[in-house]
C-alpha cells in the first residue's frame, strides 16, 4: 500500500466490491491503534477499467493514480490507467487517463505507475509493443486536461527480456529501471535500464540477466539506494529454487 502525508493508507483489491471487479480502499488510523476503512471506488465491467493492480500513487494534492488489467475504451480492451479525485461529501470521481490495447501501444499493465518530478506517469505492459513482449510507457498530462502516452521501450526477441510485469524506479538523472519476468541471455529474466537521449528518445541497457537459476529467476521489481545500488527479489532460483534477494552495483 501507499501512505499520505496524514498517515492514512491507500491500497486496491483485485476483485469485490460493488460489481465483483475490484477496489480501491483507503484505511484510516483511529486512536487506540484501530484502523477505519473506506471504500473509495468499486470497479465495474466495461470502459472505466477493472481488476486493479497493486502499486498505487498519490499526487501532492491527494488525487490517487493507479491501473487495472483489465478492461478501457480501447477495441479490444486490455487495460487502463486511472485517476481518483476527491469531491466534495466525501466521494471520489474515476478519471481514465488511458486505455491499453492488446497492439503496439502496449497492452495489459500489470503494475502500478510512478511519477518523475514535473508531473509525468511511467509505467510498464506484460505484452503489446513492437514485439508483443511487452513496453514501457509514459503519460504526459496536456495543457487543458487529457494525457497523451508515448512508448518509449518495446521489449523484443527475448534478447533484453519481455513481460516487464512490476513497477519501475527513477533516479535523480531521470534514468529509468525496471526487470522482466523473462527472457535475456539465459531466459530467466533481466534488470534493465532506460536513458532519456538528447533530442528524444530513449535507449535501453540490460544490467543483468540472471542466469542457470543460480542467482534467481522472474525477478519482482527493483528500488534504488541514493548511492545508486539496485535491490531486489527473484520469485524463484537460487540454493533453494525458493527465491532471492540480490543487489546490483555500478
Amino acid at each position: 500500500m501507499t501512505s499520505d502525508p496524514a498517515g492514512n493508507l491507500y491500497g486496491a483489491t483485485y476483485s469485490g466490491g460493488t460489481y465483483g471487479n475490484g477496489t480501491v480502499f483507503e484505511l484510516t488510523p483511529k486512536a487506540g491503534g484501530r484502523w477505519t476503512e473506506k471504500i473509495l471506488h468499486s470497479f465495474s465491467y466495461g470502459k472505466g477499467g477493472y481488476s486493479p493492480n497493486p502499486g498505487l500513487i498519490l499526487d501532492a494534492v491527494g488525487n490517487v493514480y493507479g491501473t487495472t488489467i483489465e478492461g478501457g475504451s480501447h477495441k479490444p480492451a486490455a487495460g487502463t490507467a486511472s485517476e481518483l479525485t476527491p469531491e466534495a461529501g466525501g466521494r471520489w470521481a474515476e478519471k481514465v487517463l488511458h486505455s491499453f490495447g492488446a497492439d503496439k501501444g502496449g497492452g495489459i499493465p500489470s503494475a502500478g505507475m510512478i511519477f518523475d518530478g514535473v508531473g509525468n506517469l511511467y509505467g510498464t505492459t506484460a505484452f503489446g509493443g513492437a514485439y508483443d513482449e511487452g513496453t514501457v510507457f509514459e503519460l504526459t498530462p496536456r495543457a487543458g486536461g487529457g494525457w497523451t502516452e508515448k512508448l518509449l521501450h518495446s521489449f523484443g526477441k527475448n534478447t533484453d527480456g519481455f513481460m516487464p510485469l512490476v513497477s519501475l524506479a527513477l533516479d535523480a538523472a531521470g534514468n529509468l529501471y525496471g526487470a522482466t519476468n523473462g527472457g535475456g541471455t539465459y531466459g530467466y529474466g533481466t534488470v534493465f535500464e532506460l536513458t532519456p537521449k538528447a533530442g528524444g528518445g530513449w535507449t535501453e541497457k540490460v544490467l543483468h540477466s540472471f542466469g542457470n537459476n543460480a542467482d534467481g529467476s522472474s525477478p519482482s521489481g527493483v528500488v534504488l539506494d541514493t548511492a545508486g545500488n539496485l535491490y531486489g527479489t527473484t520469485s524463484t532460483g537460487g540454493a533453494y529454487n525458493r527465491g532471492t534477494v540480490f543487489e546490483i552495483t555500478p
